[in-house]
């Protein structure tokens, strides 16, 4: 079964899914351990459930793909219906594997209790199957050859089937399969939406052999490219350092090189610690995020959380600012970074304010107002941003653009 690129599908069992109760985040992940290592994924597929649309599908699968992950659907009550879809697919018969009751009951006395009657199920995998141990869990998966397709089957629970795709399934694919490995590298910007950097883009030149995506988050954009196994190393560099001078100073960090992974906090941190300066910070809209994430760091000296502008404004005696001018919010978040900063005695200063009501930053329909300043050895820096999305976005992106201003600060000091 030597083939080269490969199809290769993912399938999803559970009534729970397809209802909306639950994300189906093993999908999401899968996909990004098959495509490096070379698989085509086509498709995505869920279903309920349904015994007879469940063994529908995998007959279907096993037509059209060389490679199918699924999950879900091994547990030991009446809804856990794979191995039965399976046996009904494939005219197999379910028998019992000795060696996996005896690791469910292990599993059982491992913790200090009796293994119910129900969990019996789990030991009855379809004829002919190779058994996929789970020492993460109760329930074991299996695989094997129907039609054109290798399938193997895992449970839903994250934890278990990351560690059996892991240890299990991987091995078996670096035998069964000749796919070479894609090479991918992402660059990591903050502060700039797809499309200004699709913008950005256009004059640069992307051969074949690359592929071009993007995925955002909250403040942050990862640029993949994704490269076929043959492209030249330097020419995976030229393009890399094309792509990022394109982009310009958003981005903060590049993985795929060869040099360690790192995030926002991580590259600061190298930083901060180059020049030994040290932080402080005035929260507000950012709720503490900020302190959260630089937790632990021996630069963080001290944290101010003030969500209240009232109650932060009288706390540096300054007059209340002006919410609908610009000029006056700026001065006062300016004065308060200044003032923490000597107060302090710190190298860096990052001080927020905001505007919008308590209703505006619970809807997520609504956007705010953020006012960032960073007081450093060169005087300060202040920062705007329109934020919008839930609570929980606007406080994750006010402490990622306020980060990012001091990324950007310690990074230009390098370039002098």
């Amino acid at each position: 079964m030597k083939l080269v690129n490969p199809k290769a599908e993912i399938f999803s069992q559970g009534e729970e899914i397809v209802s909306g109760q639950t994300v189906d985040t093993n999908a999401h992940w899968l996909s990004q351990e098959l495509v490096p290592m070379g698989f085509d994924v086509v498709r995505h597929t869920t279903v309920g459930d349904r015994l007879d649309e469940l063994a529908a599908l995998l007959r279907e699968i096993s037509d059209r793909a060389d490679c199918c992950i699924c999950t879900g659907g091994l547990g030991p009550t009446g809804d856990d219906l794979t191995a039965e879809a399976v046996a009904l697919a494939f005219d197999r018969g379910l028998v019992n594997d000795d060696e996996a009751m005896a690791q469910i009951k292990a599993h059982f006395t491992r913790m200090g209790r009796e293994m119910p009657a129900i969990n019996a199920k789990q030991a009855l995998l379809p004829q002919g199957t190779i058994r996929l141990d789970n020492d993460w869990g109760t329930a074991p998966g299996f695989a094997l050859q129907a039609g054109r397709c290798w399938f193997a089957f895992v449970p839903g629970v994250p934890y278990e089937m990351k560690n059996m795709f892991r240890e299990r399934i991987k091995p078996i694919i670096a035998r069964n399969f000749d796919s070479k490995p894609l090479r991918r590298v992402v660059l990591n910007s903050v502060g700039i939406g797809e499309s200004n950097i699709q913008q950005r883009l256009q004059p640069v030149r992307f051969p074949e052999g690359v592929t071009l995506s993007f995925r955002s988050g909250a403040a942050q954009l990862q640029t993949k490219l994704l490269f076929e196994p043959d492209f030249p190393e330097a020419d995976i560099r030229l393009l890399t350092n094309q792509v990022a001078n394109a982009i310009g100073n958003p981005v903060f960090w590049i993985e795929g090189l060869g040099e360690s992974t790192a995030n926002l906090v991580g590259v600061i941190d190298r930083l901060m610690q180059q020049y030994q300066y040290r932080l402080a910070v005035v929260e507000t809209l950012s709720g503490g995020n900020i302190s959260a994430r630089c937790a632990g760091q021996p630069w963080l000296r001290e944290s101010l959380i003030k969500p209240d502008m009232v109650e932060l404004v009288d706390r540096f005696g300054l007059n209340q600012p002006d919410e609908q001018e610009d000029a006056s919010m700026v001065k006062s978040v300016t004065a308060i970074a200044e003032l923490f900063q000597n107060e302090k005695d710190v190298e860096c200063v990052i001080a927020q304010l905001w505007c919008g009501c308590e209703q505006a930053l619970q809807d997520k329909t609504k956007t705010v107002r953020l006012y960032s300043a960073l007081a450093t050895p060169d005087g300060v820096f202040e920062y705007r941003a329109k934020i919008g999305g839930t609570a929980a976005r606007k406080h994750t992106c006010a402490a990622t653009v306020s980060l990012d201003s001091l990324r950007r600060y310690l990074s230009g000091l390098m370039n002098r």
